[in-house]
């Protein structure tokens, strides 16, 4: 045997003429333990990895959930104040803080008109007629109206659509009792209706109308005027609007 020969004896052998000890081998129930001890350490790594890896609470409480309402849509016919078929309705009065004077209403800029200055609508039956003054807004504030008014004063409002519609007036936002008249394209009475103050009913004539005045309540029965009745206005319907 050479010098370079390795062999085994005990628990140690002889390599390149040098001594390295060599480990005696491990026995069956210490690799178990070991394993079981690897298998604890690595458990542990893991849980700690995937606890940092967590998110944080939110702040909102379990079981809360946070809800957003939707807008409510309401198809339904414009107030009385408003013209019929106007694509955007006047927005409602601000709230007043609790204590404090109620906030005011917006009004038609000829609410401000004496009664002198206003023009005129004048009812036909057979040989008696009467007038109504009346404003006359232009197109632009018919979404006000007569809205933000506690009293009329004798006087009314025309509300011209020289083009021809169909629909109805209600009262919303309206706070003083109002008849009104439908006047058709041959300029005569075609239906006439009371409206009460701050109601949601709907109040439109069985056909096509030109122009809608509104009066104080009972106006048009004091003064004798009916279905049938002849119109005629001192104002151009077609420059009433202000287009």
């Amino acid at each position: 045997m050479t010098a370079r020969s390795a062999f085994v004896a005990g628990a140690r052998t002889r390599c390149h003429d040098e001594d390295v000890p060599i480990s005696p081998p491990r026995s069956p129930a210490r690799l178990v333990a070991l394993s079981a001890a690897t298998a604890t350490v690595l458990v542990a790594l893991l849980v700690a990895g995937c606890a940092s890896n967590r998110p944080a609470p939110t702040s909102t409480p379990s079981g809360t959930p946070v809800l957003t309402a939707p807008t409510p849509t309401v198809n339904a016919p414009l107030p009385a104040t408003a013209a019929p078929g106007a694509s955007t309705p006047a927005a409602s009065s601000p709230t007043s803080a609790p204590g404090a004077p109620p906030a005011a209403e917006p009004t038609a800029s000829t609410g401000a008109l004496p009664l002198a200055s206003l023009k005129h609508a004048t009812y036909t039956s057979g040989a008696t007629s009467v007038t109504l003054p009346i404003e006359v807004p232009p197109e632009r504030e018919y979404s006000i109206g007569l809205s933000g008014r506690r009293s009329l004063e004798g006087r009314g409002m025309l509300f011209s659509f020289p083009d021809g519609v169909n629909v109805g007036f209600w009262m919303k936002n309206t706070h003083i009792d109002l008849d009104i008249a439908f006047v058709d394209r041959s300029m005569t009475v075609l239906d006439i209706r009371s409206m009460r103050a701050d109601t949601l009913d709907i109040h439109q004539p069985s056909g096509t109308y030109i122009a809608a005045v509104e009066a104080p309540i009972g106006w048009y029965a004091a003064n004798g005027v009916k279905i049938g009745a002849k119109v005629a206005f001192d104002v151009d319907l077609k420059a009433a609007t202000g287009r």
